[in-house]
């Protein structure tokens, strides 16, 4: 039951912000004096999510690496973890890189 609600709400607030006149430009960043990288709400709230993911993910690799105690195991949940912050920072490289 609460999981229907939660994606009803979700789509509610879809709709919702689909169908705002809030205007879709944020900022405008000039990179090189001829491109300009139009940065809006999606993409920041992508960069401020792979920002926390691979704060998050990282700490989680340090904190196996502190206590290193069954390296068999611990290196193969290290190099998955570290799939993460990869995956985070290609994807937002990706989102902005112009099309």
């Amino acid at each position: 039951m609460t999981l229907k609600m939660v994606f009803i709400s979700i789509i509610f607030v879809l709709s919702v912000t689909e169908s705002s006149g809030f205007p879709r430009k944020m900022l405008y960043l000039n990179l090189d004096g001829k491109s300009k990288i139009l940065l809006s709400w999606p993409i920041l709230g992508a960069g401020i999510f792979a920002l926390v993911s691979v704060v998050l993910s990282l700490f989680l690799i340090f904190e196996h690496l502190i206590v290193y105690y069954q390296p068999e195991e611990q290196k193969f949940l290290s190099s998955i973890i570290l799939m993460v912050p990869v995956y985070a920072v290609e994807s937002i490289i990706i989102s902005l890189s112009p099309c």
